[in-house]
This record gives C-alpha cells, sequence and structure tokens, in this order.
C-alpha cells in the first residue's frame, strides 16, 4: 500500500467514525459520554489528524527521493 492510499484510507475511515460519533453523541448524554469524549475520543482524533498531517508533509520528500534514486541501483 503506497502512503497515499494508506492516508486516504485513515481518513475515509475516520471520516465513517467520526460520523457515527456525532449521531451517538445525540442520544447518548451523561457523564460516561463525557469521560468517553475526553479519555478516548479526543486523544484518538488528536491522533488520527496529527498522522494524517505527518503524512501531508512526508509525501512530497518521498516523490522526491523516488525521483532523486530513479535509474540507481543499490546494493
Amino acid at each position: 500500500m503506497s502512503l497515499d492510499m494508506g492516508r486516504n484510507r485513515l481518513y475515509r475511515e475516520f471520516e465513517t467514525l467520526r460520523l457515527r460519533w456525532d449521531q451517538a453523541q445525540l442520544t447518548w448524554q451523561d457523564v460516561v459520554r463525557q469521560e468517553f469524549t475526553e479519555q478516548s475520543w479526543m486523544p484518538l482524533e488528536l491522533a488520527v489528524l496529527t498522522t494524517l498531517g505527518a503524512m501531508d508533509r512526508l509525501a512530497p520528500i518521498l516523490t522526491q527521493v523516488r525521483h532523486d534514486c530513479a535509474g540507481r541501483e543499490f546494493i
């Protein structure tokens, strides 16, 4: 799987999860949901967004490396 494919899959799956989370919050309105939001959802969301950003920054670097190394043989 390429970096772009992995990034796109992570994005799509997280968007699906986010939609389902938004729906769940409409009916789940207690202290446990608040704890879940703070302890699980928010750290997960931050980790995914950070990862997507890192993948976006890494993609052009990998493209340049592939271009620079094209046609070369390495031992």
